[in-house]
């Protein structure tokens, strides 16, 4: 199932949509921060510089008492202070500094052209930068508290950022799923259409490309099904014109004298009448199929007695006894032409086996003759389809197993091939016995 979703379109799209609107998230925060980085440089900087020239404008002319009276009604808590050289003693510097630090005292050491050093000084309820400059030619410390200028991560605009990336990815999601919906819909009608259903006229919506693939479709179904319709009535048409003929051929030869070539050419008008039978058998198998309650165990036990009445060793092994919905007729055929294929290319003895397991009636052939080859299996479904062995010398249309195939295909079933351990050869036939839904787009 995650495989199935991770080939999709949808699936890929939202992807490529999530990654291009990730990318595009990264590169507007990163632009973001570092916009914020220079804006806090200017900022605190410009405040430093107007902080140094309004004390040095203060304390212009004053004697050094007036000064340490000036700063101390000055330095208030949380507010930049000027404090003398020997304030230092008890404090505890930490010499690594947040870039926003580091940009400042390198930005003050050009604009003083002076060397400026800075420091941290981490306090229980603040952090603090301490800078050494000099002011009326006086050293002094210059603190500034540093909580407001954290270098952490700018929270809201990743938060923002996220939430943008949700919402576009849910709006590009919708999108999505609004643009392959109606691919979904042409690979679910193609999939009828290969089952031999004609699906509904697929709506001409949506953008130009998918409007185009949705009449495309719509004309090629429309086209098969018109095709499919003309070969049933040219087989059905051809095959009845020369069942009449056949018929009065058949008469004639046994009203007239018989000699040593009649039961020869008796037996090839019934070849005859047989291959046209089959190729009715053929163009009945496109139309749709006529469900109703079938016992399948009991269809098996009236064809496989038919069969034996004409001479043929076979025996009906009934495991169990499912009924499902299904075209009676139709399955008569299916299991007519596979007791015919096994009676012209098998070898005794023959066996019929209903069985029921997994939801599934089983309907099983098994002769003793050499089977089909692995590498001819596929092949051997197609119509007109006959194996080089027996091509030209047996009689055949090629038509049994195509037959088989779309009976099957109508009934939403399995056919498969499958070597028996004793040298043996199987066709098993899976049908639902629940009726098939049709299937959603």
């Amino acid at each position: 199932m995650l495989r199935r979703l991770a080939g999709s379109l949808l699936f890929r799209l939202i992807v490529l949509v999530v990654v291009v609107v990730v990318t595009t998230q990264i590169v507007t925060v990163y632009i973001a921060a570092g916009e914020r980085h220079k804006l806090m440089d200017k900022q605190l900087y410009a405040q430093v510089v107007d902080t140094l020239a309004f004390l040095e404008g203060s304390m212009d002319n004053m004697s050094p008492d007036q000064r340490s009276a000036f700063l101390a009604s000055y330095n208030r808590p949380g507010l930049p202070r000027l404090l003398p050289q020997q304030a230092a003693a008890r404090q505890q510097f930490d010499t690594e500094l947040p870039r926003v630090a580091n940009s400042l005292v390198s930005r003050l050491s050009k604009g003083l052209d002076d060397t400026v050093r800075g420091y941290m000084v981490h306090r229980e309820d603040r952090n603090e930068l301490w800078v050494n400059v000099h002011v009326l030619d006086t050293p002094y410390w210059l603190v500034i508290p540093f909580g407001r200028y954290s270098d952490r991560p700018i929270y809201a605009i990743i938060q923002a950022a996220l939430l943008a990336t949700l919402l576009a990815t849910l709006l590009a999601s919708l999108v999505a799923w609004r643009i392959t919906r109606p691919i979904g819909k042409v690979v679910a009608a193609s999939r009828e259409l290969a089952r031999g259903k004609l699906p509904p006229p697929l709506a001409e919506e949506g953008p130009r490309e998918l409007m185009a693939l949705a009449r495309g479709f719509n004309h090629m179904a429309s086209a098969l099904d018109s095709a499919a319709r003309e070969r049933r009535l040219m087989l059905a048409g051809l095959s009845h014109d020369l069942r009449t003929p056949l018929t009065r051929l058949k008469l004639m030869l046994e009203l007239q004298e018989h000699n040593s070539d009649t039961p020869d050419m008796l037996a090839d008008i019934d070849e005859l009448s047989r291959i046209v039978r089959q190729f009715i058998d053929f163009a009945r198998a496109e139309e749709s199929a006529r469900l109703e309650p079938v016992a399948l165990a009991e269809l098996a036990d009236s064809v496989v007695a038919r069969f034996g009445r004409d001479g043929l060793d076979v025996k009906l092994l009934r495991q169990a006894e499912p009924e499902l919905q299904a075209d009676a007729l139709a399955l008569e055929r299916l299991l007519s032409n596979l007791l015919e294929n096994a009676r012209r290319y098998g070898k005794p003895p023959l066996r019929v086996e209903i069985d029921q397991r997994d939801g599934m009636a089983e309907l099983s052939v098994i002769d003793h003759g050499q089977g089909i080859p692995a590498a001819l299996r596929e092949s051997a479904l197609a119509p007109f389809e006959r194996l080089a062995e027996h091509r030209g010398t047996d009689g055949g249309s090629g038509l049994g197993l195509a037959i088989v195939s779309r009976v099957v295909k109508q009934h939403h079933g399995q056919l498969q091939f499958a070597d028996e351990a004793d040298g043996g050869f199987r066709i098993r036939i899976l049908l639902p016995l629940a009726q098939p839904q049709p299937v959603s787009a």
